[in-house]
């Protein structure tokens, strides 16, 4: 568990291993997986940081999950059931409430078919192009970036048949679109050849801009931030995405590998590809995981134990009022300085109070 600087933590590796493993690239049969997970969780016994653990093995869930980058169903969920089995069945929660979202939006997407079919079929019919919904419990799953995006009008008129169709079937719920995680497929032609673009809602949002372009013009990154309404961050990484990738769908000038603001862009009328349907992978917005809210719920934790050691013990010292909570804190190891200064945030907001007879020990608040 010493973590070496500048290198992965053995917590980053495992979790790792285990995207690796779940997302297929291991290429094993169900019972070697099977084998293989069994002997991860004996691994991860030994991990002390299991809360950093569990955020980063969340966040590449909902990865797998929503991307449909997952192997096996049946392996996930024989995973979350042998971390469940060794940390308790809090520390999964989330977890299996990401799976559980899935499956009631198996559902929710059948009644919307069924919906544009019949309620809504003059809405749906008139949409000039496919368009699918997840809809996710905010509770469950990860904090996603809010990126701000002006919508184009055929997604938005897609949008807009979406919130008809929710509004009907619920009451005092709002819904949040996360651009950052969609994913779009856009016809292309380049030449005489047409292909298929698997891209990210971002890419189909910038593509779609070229379309309106003359050709012989091109667009700055100030002109795409101002049609996209996004930050110059995230058009820098989309642009470097569809111009210095792999698969050059736009042309950048000048050439080159990275993108600066003087940089113009404009479709590729050169680009040609032997496959029909070509994948344009982007750079993720997210973060693996996020260090400062793993160091916000570790506050909250302590906290919370301080407060239910004291209110069940009445009077303790300090020695074993923080034994107790160490023991109380399985999925990681306190730092006994942090320990003492939340003991003192507690004083201070009146959970508890030092003994007037003996300092050394603390009173709870009732």
């Amino acid at each position: 568990n010493r973590e070496v600087p500048g290198k992965p933590s053995n917590t980053e590796m495992v979790a790792s291993f285990c995207d690796r493993l779940l997302r297929g690239s291991e290429r094993l049969s169900d019972t070697e997986v099977e084998e293989v997970l069994e002997r991860l969780v004996g691994l991860f016994a030994f991990i002390v940081d299991k809360d950093r653990f569990a955020e980063i093995y969340r966040n590449q869930l909902a990865k797998r999950l929503l991307n449909g980058r997952s192997a096996s169903a049946d392996a996930e969920r024989s995973m979350i059931a042998k971390l469940k089995l060794r940390c308790g069945a809090q520390y999964t929660s989330k977890l299996e409430g990401m799976l559980s979202d899935l499956n009631i939006g198996h559902d929710q997407t059948k009644d919307y078919k069924q919906w544009c079919a019949t309620s809504g079929k003059a809405q749906a019919d008139a949409l000039p192009c496919e368009f699918g919904v997840q809809v996710l419990t905010t509770g469950w799953w990860p904090t996603f970036r809010d990126v701000k995006l002006a919508v184009p009008a055929p997604l938005r008129a897609c949008q807009d048949v979406f919130v008809s169709y929710y509004k009907a079937r619920t009451t005092n719920r709002r819904l949040a679109w996360c651009f950052s995680l969609g994913t779009a497929t856009v016809g292309a032609k380049f030449g005489a050849k047409k292909y298929d673009l698997n891209v990210a809602t971002l890419q189909a949002a910038c593509l779609l801009l070229f379309n309106d372009v003359p050709e012989g013009t091109t667009l700055s990154v100030k002109d795409v931030c101002d049609s996209l309404n996004a930050v110059e961050e995230v058009s820098k990484r989309v642009l470097h995405s569809l111009a210095c990738g792999k698969h050059k769908v736009l042309a950048k000038s000048p050439p080159g590998r990275a993108i600066s603001v003087s940089d113009t862009f404009a479709a590729n009328a050169s680009f040609s590809s032997a496959l029909h349907r070509v994948r344009l992978p982007m750079a993720s917005l997210e973060e693996s995981h996020n260090p400062k809210k793993v160091q916000d719920d570790r506050r909250n934790a302590i906290d919370a134990a301080i407060v239910r050691t004291m209110k069940s013990a009445k009077r303790l010292s300090h020695s074993d009022l923080f034994a107790s909570v160490v023991r109380i804190l399985a999925t990681f190891r306190p730092d006994p300085k942090l320990v003492k200064r939340r003991i003192e945030y507690c004083i201070e907001n009146d959970y508890l109070e030092r003994d007037e007879a003996d300092p050394k020990c603390y009173l709870y608040v009732a």
